[in-house]
């Protein structure tokens, strides 16, 4: 039941999104405190820290915005020799797509400050690779986790084309951790209203 409320709101505001109009694009960075595939306690199975970033932008209307994004993180290996030739490497790896609502404390002439709420959904791999004997094995394991987005951010304007922004927000779900994003927008708006405007 849990999953089918989540995925209607997921449709719900991915259909309100579609509606508005499409005013940002960008990406950057993202750090995050990682998680424990299916909550193992061996820290082999921790997820990577680091990644790269897509986002867009939709301007519903003045204070709120939808941002949906996608995420990837570098994946976290380890691997181990056991002697006589024998090792096994674990790779732990992670994406995730997220649609938050910003609502917009302020919208001043270079910096605004926003709340963010929001959907995520969690894919997460394991590859375990053996090789005993000159004999290799593969085993894969998969696990996809929804959760919910609770956060703040920033954007803060370098010129009438490019934005920076930094957003911090926490996961709520089986696998909790923090996020951080930094990166650069280009405000599409601002060429859409260049192009209308009317020639000299």
């Amino acid at each position: 039941m849990k999953k089918i409320l989540l995925i209607s709101l997921l449709i719900i505001l991915i259909q309100t999104a579609g509606n508005s109009q499409f005013t940002k694009v960008g990406g950057g960075i993202a750090g995050s405190t990682g998680f424990h595939f299916n909550n193992e306690s061996d820290s082999d199975y921790r997820s990577g820290f680091f990644g790269a970033s897509l986002r867009g932008i939709y301007a519903i209307t003045m204070p709120l915005h939808i941002c949906p994004s996608f995420t990837y993180f570098i994946p976290h290996v380890t691997t181990t020799s056991y002697g006589t030739g024998s090792e096994s490497t674990l790779r732990v790896s992670s994406m995730m797509i997220d649609v938050d609502g910003h609502y917009v404390f302020n919208s001043l002439d270079k910096i605004e400050f926003y709340a963010l709420a929001g959907l995520n959904i969690n894919f997460a791999r394991t590859k375990l690779k053996s090789t005993v004997a000159g004999t290799t094995s593969k085993i894969v394991e998969t696990d996809n986790v929804m959760g919910l987005n609770v956060g703040l951010g920033t954007n803060l304007k370098l010129t009438d084309q490019i934005d920076l922004y930094g957003e911090a927000k926490y996961i709520i779900s089986r696998y909790d951790h923090f996020i951080f994003n930094m990166g650069v927008l280009i405000n599409l708006d601002w060429f859409i209203k260049q192009e209308e405007k009317p020639a000299k």
